[in-house]
């Protein structure tokens, strides 16, 4: 009877409440358009409301704590006075960034409509305000790929953090235009245009005019072009990859060819734990160092302007590994290692060899939160002028969402 009487009263009041809402002139609450699961790509997507595009947000905020052990040759070279024995050297930095990422999706007619975007806020040690990085931003439209994203010679681009020295291999954001052929079977091949003056690393390596003094490139006269064929399976993946690179001299106006060819292989090793893999790649490169891991602040330079106004090609080649074994599935280590070596057209002076180190392992406490700490070491080989190094060691906690 109790039972009744409360829906009877439930009923009244409801249809009282209605009723004074029409004698007021008030329209009735519209239905709420709740946000629907995207099943169709995966988890975390979310339907838009109101349209048929799936959207994923994600990102992660880091906190690192660095130390530094650097010679004073080094510290000179590099331009950073970290981990001497200078009273103005700082021997501990941090930094703390935020990430966030919008991947949006919808199926149309003629196939996949995809952006991505990535952006950073990153506030390092001496700095009061975050510097803002667009790190992605691209289009991508069945095979077309349009806008800022990895440049499509990357293949290996280490096993660790890397997160102050950059092993020998290309690992380059750059804005681009690219198209990829998909063959079936996990086999496909790319053909993209890139702009060498935006990228994270740059691709444009100084030039220098009769041996006197340092100008810079001249105009960009053409795109680089590069190239890849790409297989990716149960068993790994790997890759080779070609690049074309215009010299331009900002004195004469002189152009000349230069390029880059490489190899990569990736082989998962799920037989002695998930997760682990081993990797391995290779890359030479002519009057286009960049592409072969070499750096402008350690003397690198794809040209020299000899005196009868030609450009004689720099050459620069590199390999580099790495191997990730998960002791348990929240323990792992990853290491990571190059062998770089330069030679600067005309001249030995600027000739150097190059060597990087690093390993880190790396804890998950939960999902989705980590622990890591990394040893990152280099050591650089003038021809002449004697060797150099630094050390640098960091903890990092990361949440992702």
């Amino acid at each position: 009877m109790k039972f009744k009487l409360a829906t009877m009263a439930a009923a009244m009041f409801a249809a009282t409440g209605a009723a004074s809402a029409a004698d007021l002139g008030r329209p009735a609450p519209a239905a709420v358009d709740y946000v629907k699961v995207c099943d169709a790509y995966g988890a975390g997507f979310f339907y838009i409301p109101g349209s048929q595009t799936c959207l994923k947000i994600g990102g992660y905020v880091r906190a690192e704590y660095r130390a530094y052990d650097f010679d004073n040759a080094f510290a000179a070279l590099s331009g950073v006075n970290r981990g001497v024995n200078n009273p103005t050297a700082h021997d501990f930095t941090t930094r703390v960034r935020a990430q966030v990422t919008l991947d949006a999706r919808t199926n149309t007619e003629f196939g996949l409509l995809r952006s991505f975007t990535e952006a950073w806020w990153t506030v390092d040690s001496g700095n009061s305000s975050p510097t803002v990085t667009l790190w992605n931003a691209y289009i991508q439209f069945g095979g077309l790929t349009a806008g800022r994203a990895q440049s499509f010679f990357d293949f290996y681009t280490g096993t660790t953090y890397g997160s102050f020295f950059e092993a020998a291999h290309s690992d380059t954001k750059v804005n681009l235009l690219a198209y990829t052929f998909s063959f079936g079977n996990g086999v496909s091949a790319s053909l993209s245009l890139e702009d060498p003056t935006v990228g994270s690393n740059s691709r444009r390596l100084g030039s220098q005019f009769n041996g006197a003094f340092l100008s810079p490139y001249g105009g960009v006269k053409m795109l680089d072009v590069v190239g890849n064929v790409r297989i990716a399976q149960a068993w790994g993946s790997a890759q080779l990859m070609a690049a074309a690179h215009e010299d331009v001299s900002s004195v004469t106006n002189t152009t000349k060819w230069g390029y880059a060819v490489g190899g990569g292989v990736t082989v998962n090793l799920p037989m002695i734990a998930a997760g682990d893999t081993i990797n391995l790649q290779a890359v030479y490169s002519k009057g286009a160092v960049a592409y072969a891991g070499a750096d402008l602040s350690m003397g690198a330079l794809d040209f020299i302007q000899t005196g009868n106004n030609k450009l004689a090609q720099s050459t620069a080649w590199s390999v580099a590994g790495g191997v990730v074994h998960y002791w348990t599935p929240k323990l792992s280590t990853a290491v990571n290692g190059s062998y770089l070596k330069v030679d600067t057209a005309t001249t030995s002076f600027l000739d150097y060899k190059q060597i990087d180190a690093q390993i880190n392992t790396v804890y998950t406490i939960v999902p989705g939160m980590t622990i890591g700490g990394e040893l990152e070491y280099r050591k650089i080989d003038f021809a002449k002028g004697g060797d150099t190094d630094a050390l640098v060691g960091l903890l990092r906690f990361q949440r992702n969402f």
